[in-house]
């Protein structure tokens, strides 16, 4: 599992009666007292650092966008991040099976797969159609899209170090499948009167297994098109990932425990690579009349533009290309109290931080309440804060028999467009699911 809502579940519910639900401490194992097949697991997440609230604006009885004339420019762009950020995954767990050995250690192997993709886009994008020319240049390499599938077997061992303290470690084997990198390393726009200056140097690398990229006479690349057969069904890329972490309970009902996850990466084979680099000038919008705002012309204009700057930078192609991405490093430091008045009740708190390459990094801080009936029930919710602002979760347990059906929610504080689902603020959205079947 991963990396953006699986840290969170397991900082906030310490408490909880554990087993089979997945551990990203691997030295939280030592103390089950049952091994366990979990079957199924399915996460999905949603991170963004800006919501649509910094995009649309009340104006008496109706909204407007930013570009409205009635709207500051304190307000729009300078309400956006310097870097605005998506990052969103879906996590599926085919099958985990944990057992304890014949010593004191207890032993997993987990099987699943992983999606993950986003995007990163500067504020001086927005300062250009908001402002034109009155701040040139502009520095937009913070320019990023991406896009990751990828398989992941996993073998997790951990060793209890008397009755008060153990450790824990999980080697991962990663098996790319897909993957798409765009890269600004250098994008300049310098803006005039008459014109609009790109300079520019980014990469565009793409894997697919089955799939190869037409190639023109000239040696551009289309991404759209694609000939010719690849290797079906056959891995583009290939790593390794480590997690490690302790638990240490000095007393009873006190723990306090740390991890770091995911210190690895993957090795991409980028079958459709591409370079673009250079200088570019033309006339953009200079010209345009107020009676186009208004009609069909705008948008011809918009598109128009658009074909000419995608002209500049068409990709040329890069033969076998081999490059190390590395993956999420999360860490987290978590600690659980148990009331001496009623020990089913306890009180948590928790911090995480989680470096992107490729986003912004993500940090929280939170504090909560469990309640926990050893194989009956659990229920845990707890608040906090972070660089998504105000966040809350809510997560349970059932135990039917040897079933145990398991689920986690949790969201920011601020709203979504109706039927669309796009958050008003700056958010973090996570939805865990999962049935695992207890070995007695």
């Amino acid at each position: 599992m991963k990396k953006t809502m699986i840290p969170l579940l397991a900082a906030f519910v310490l408490g909880w009666n554990a087993e089979a639900q997945e551990i990203v401490n691997p030295a939280e194992a030592a103390f089950l007292e049952n091994g366990f097949v979990r079957i199924g697991e399915f996460q999905s997440s949603s991170r963004n650092n800006v919501g649509a609230a910094s995009f649309i604006f009340p104006k008496e009885d109706k909204l407007v966008t930013g570009l409205h004339s009635s709207v500051g420019t304190d307000q729009f762009p300078g309400g956006l991040k310097a870097v605005n950020s998506l990052y969103n995954a879906l996590n599926y767990n085919l099958v985990s099976y944990g057992w304890r050995g014949r010593g004191r250690g207890f032993h997993s192997i987990e099987i699943g797969a992983k999606v993950n993709y986003g995007a990163s886009v500067p504020r001086e994008i927005f300062q250009i159609i908001k402002t034109g020319t009155s701040q040139s240049p502009y520095d937009l390499s913070s320019l990023r899209a991406f896009g990751n599938v990828y398989g992941e077997i996993a073998y997790a061992y951990s060793f209890p170090f008397g009755e008060h303290f153990s450790l824990g470690g999980r080697v991962k084997l990663l098996v790319g499948l897909n993957s798409l990198d765009i890269i600004a390393r250098k994008f300049d726009v310098t803006t005039t009167m008459d014109q609009y200056k790109l300079d520019f140097d980014t990469d565009i690398d793409m894997t697919n297994f089955f799939r190869k990229a037409w190639v023109d006479g000239e040696g551009h690349i289309d991404y759209t098109s694609y000939v010719g057969k690849g290797k079906f069904g056959m891995p583009t890329g290939a790593g390794l990932a480590m997690d490690l972490g302790f638990v240490w309970k000095p007393f009873r009902g006190f723990s306090l425990s740390a991890s770091v996850n995911d210190l690895g990466g993957i090795l991409w084979y980028y079958g459709n690579s591409g370079y673009s680099s250079g200088s570019y000038a033309f006339d953009g919008l200079r010209g345009l009349s107020m009676d186009e705002l208004n009609e069909k012309g705008l948008m011809e204009r918009v598109n128009g533009l658009k074909d000419e700057v995608l002209g500049a930078i068409m990709p040329k192609v890069r033969e076998k290309s081999l490059k190390l991405k590395y993956i999420p490093l999360s860490a987290s430091l978590k600690t659980s109290y148990a009331m001496p008045f009623w020990e089913r009740l306890s009180a948590e708190a928790s911090c995480l931080y989680t470096g992107y390459r490729f986003c912004l990094p993500y940090w929280e801080a939170r504090g909560g309440l469990a309640l926990d009936f050893p194989g009956v029930a659990h229920l845990g919710v707890n608040a906090g804060s972070g660089a998504c602002g105000f966040v809350y979760s809510v997560n349970g347990s059932v135990n039917i028999q040897s079933f145990k059906l398991y689920a986690s929610f949790e969201n920011g504080i601020g709203g979504v467009i109706p039927y669309e689902g796009i958050p008003l603020q700056a958010n973090n959205n996570c939805l865990l699911i999962g049935l695992a079947y207890l070995l007695k």
